[in-house]
Order: structure tokens, then sequence, then C-alpha cells
């Protein structure tokens, strides 16, 4: 009967081990491209996508403003020369400013971004990832093309 006892209790053990789910949930943000388009006085350029983070650690406080957290949107300016794309500046990186979250639960929402751009091309776009606090690195969105 003791022997039967022990293997029903390694019995449960190994079932409970081979039922154990891995959390689906990405760990570093995902985005996703919603629409780029030029401010009215044509100024500069709005770009809105939707954001996903599975640990629910986006965005940075003010203080938080050098070394790896001093931005955590970056941006490649791309323009079109003769039908192909080049990327003209890497130096259009910005901040998604600290979303509250105490609760540590996954963060989802839209959000979107105003972005100076280079009036002497006649066709561009931008290449834009994330990063959340944990300095997880997001998937790369591409804008439409924008005509000024």
């Amino acid at each position: 009967m003791k022997q039967l006892t022990k293997l029903a209790i390694l019995f449960a053990i190994i079932l409970s081990l081979g039922c154990k789910k891995d959390d689906p949930t990405p760990v570093p943000p995902v985005i996703k491209f919603l629409d780029a388009q030029l401010s009215v006085d044509k100024t500069f350029s709005i770009v809105r996508f939707e954001f996903f983070d599975g640990d629910g650690d986006l965005g940075l406080k003010q203080e938080e403003n050098t070394g790896e957290q001093a931005f955590n949107v970056f941006v490649d300016f791309y323009k079109k020369n003769n039908g192909i794309w080049v990327l003209d500046t890497t130096n259009l990186d910005a901040r998604l400013p600290f979303l509250e979250n105490e609760s540590g639960r996954e963060l989802e929402g839209e959000t979107q971004i105003s972005l100076l751009y280079d009036f002497s091309v006649d066709t561009f776009r931008y290449e834009i990832s994330i990063k959340d606090r944990a300095l997880h690195l997001s998937n790369i969105i591409t804008t439409s093309e924008l005509i000024p």
C-alpha cells in the first residue's frame, strides 16, 4: 500500500508538471501602426500606433533621462530618392511618458507622437520601435508614405 501511495504521488507530480502551460503574454512590447499624417500647417507629422506590453512597464518618469533610459521611442527617418528608400537620420528619438501601473498588469492602448521632418524631401516615412522600462525592445513598425 505504501508503494501505491508513493506511485500515486509521483504520478500526480509528473502530471502537474506536464500540464503546466507557459504564459503566452509577451514580455517585450508589441506595437502596431495605425496611421500617419502631416499637421494642418505641415510643420510636423503625427504618427499613431497601438501598444501592448505584457509586463506593464511602459513609459519613462521625468527624472529618468540618462543612459539607457534617455529615450524609449526610436525613430528612423527615410526619404525616397529615385524610388529607393534611403535612411536619412536616426536622431528623432522621443519619450513616452510614464504610465502608472502599480498592479504590474499588462498595458495596452493607443498613442501618437509628433515628429519633425526634412522639408526638402518629396516623400518620406518613419520606422519606429519602443522600449519598456526593463529595456525590452519592441518590433519595428513602418509608417505609410507621407508627401508634404
